[in-house]
């Protein structure tokens, strides 16, 4: 008997496509693979592993893809996962039992969440998704891109289920090509959609949110404002336009109609955290302390999960404790301020900025013995040793030791060469100290990863001036 079948869509995945293959398979009773046009290894990998191979000709619609997956499974209930997905082991033991446990008739389907990590520690964003369904004819994806399944379990008149089961998303091209060449494919295929479904809200909501990855908020803004207006309280998309267009709108400092835009969203979609979230920052940002103070507590109280979302869960916890922390600094109460950020360590351990801003306290009021054990702590995790390190010169600057600043500071440039900030503090330091010979290297290799930065030009300019080397400061001047 085949209960539960893996229906996955893949092309050029060869890198991925085995760690994802490997996790899911020990919890499935098959694995449909549905290759779309691979010119690398993926359909030998995926056979190897025992997959079940079927070729579709891509045709720019993701939905029909994984339909042609739907298609060929077998299992009663299908689960789908993209090919830069892997699922933990005890998240995979939870989906089977699932499978395996007797439902109800109007149970079609099974929400889990998918979580994204960000680029840096602590930063996650956690999509909800219908992942598990009923093999059923009817069933079916809909829409070209970011495509969902849920509105055809709409159309039967059947129930979903919450979950607490996830997979991991950790595989995606993250380098500025990958990137380029998504924001390229997307806008095309949504422009497609667009012309199918014309003033469609979720079609609308997804090109808002492709316009904002692209830092291109203005037609974001357009999108998104559109989107709002075609939608139903009831559309699962409508919580994160309203986020996606108050960010816009802070983006391109139009301040005042990011908080109408904000209370608009907050009044059809009253408790929503990160809506709180974002009005807080808003309040913090015109001044308005206790406003923003009011708004931090309501987002870290308990709420249940009611509605599909796609978000940082940092921000009704950490992270908004961390806010808050600022919060109560500006208001000269350093005692709640320090509290909030102790907090804000609790929740999230791997949350640098807390620890840095409470460190960096310290270190002003000269604690250094508990500073330094605070850093110590930092020092020994990998994920917060660059922060670490940046904290240990602070505390040797502020100990007056210049070359054990430096020495850290190098340290943290040799073993972080992908983050700006070691080489930024770095440049501070040699300049300060007018080690010119040294400055000007470091500055240069800033610039070169950050060509534009008009602040090196002139520090650069300054280091030549003070070295004789006019001809070579104008120029950067």
């Amino acid at each position: 008997m085949i209960k539960l079948s893996l229906c996955l869509i893949c092309r050029d995945n060869e890198r991925t496509i085995r760690p994802c293959l490997e996790s899911i398979k020990p919890w499935v009773d098959e694995m449909v693979v549905v290759d779309t046009g691979s010119t690398d290894e993926t359909p030998q990998i995926a056979l190897e592993l025992g997959a079940r191979l079927f070729h579709f000709e891509w045709c720019d619609d993701f939905a029909a893809a994984r339909n042609e997956s739907l298609r060929h499974a077998r299992g009663e209930w299908l689960f789908w996962m993209d090919s830069d997905d892997t699922i933990p082991e005890a998240n995979g033991r939870k989906l089977r039992d699932l499978a395996f446990r007797r439902h109800g008739p109007r149970t079609l389907g099974f929400v889990m969440q998918v979580e994204c990590p960000g680029e840096r520690a602590g930063d996650v964003t956690v999509v909800d998704h219908v992942k598990m369904f009923r093999n059923h004819p009817r069933i079916r994806f809909e829409f070209r891109l970011h495509e969902q399944v849920l509105p055809s379990l709409r159309q039967l008149g059947g129930e979903v289920e919450w979950t607490d089961i996830s997979v991991i998303h950790s595989g995606a091209d993250r380098t500025p090509e990958g990137r380029n060449r998504k924001y390229e494919r997307d806008v095309r295929i949504l422009g497609q959609e667009l012309e199918a479904r014309p003033e469609h809200a979720f079609v609308l909501f997804n090109l808002g949110m492709t316009h904002a990855d692209m830092d291109d908020h203005e037609a974001a803004i357009d999108y998104l404002e559109r989107s709002i207006a075609a939608s139903t309280e009831s559309d699962s998309h409508l919580r994160k336009t309203y986020a996606l267009l108050v960010s816009s709108l802070e983006q391109c400092r139009r301040i005042v109609e990011a908080r109408e835009a904000c209370h608009r969203g907050l009044e059809s979609l009253p408790g929503d955290a990160e809506l709180l979230f974002r009005s807080a920052v808003l309040a913090h940002r015109l001044g308005r302390l206790e406003d923003a103070e009011s708004a931090y507590l309501e987002v870290i109280q308990p709420r249940k999960r009611e509605h599909f979302s796609s978000v940082d869960p940092g921000i009704a916890s950490y992270k908004a404790r961390h806010n808050l922390g600022l919060v109560y600094e500006d208001m000269g109460r350093a005692d709640l301020a320090e509290v909030q950020w102790r907090n804000a360590m609790v929740n999230g351990s791997q949350f640098a900025p807390s620890r840095r801003a409470m460190i960096e306290r310290m270190l002003q009021k000269r604690r250094t013995e508990t500073a330094r054990i605070e850093i110590d702590g930092m020092l020994c995790e990998s994920t917060l040793r660059c922060d670490g390190l940046l904290l240990e010169g602070m505390l040797q600057e502020t100990l007056g030791n210049f070359a054990d600043t430096k020495r850290c500071l190098e340290t943290a440039v040799k073993e972080f060469p992908d983050r700006e900030e070691p080489l930024q503090a770095l440049c501070r330091l040699l300049f300060e100290y007018e080690a010119w010979p040294e400055a000007e290297i470091a500055i240069e290799e800033l610039l070169r990863r950050a060509p534009g930065d008009a602040a090196a030009y002139h520090n650069l300019g300054v280091v030549l001036v003070r070295q004789g080397k006019q001809n070579r400061a104008i120029q950067a001047f």
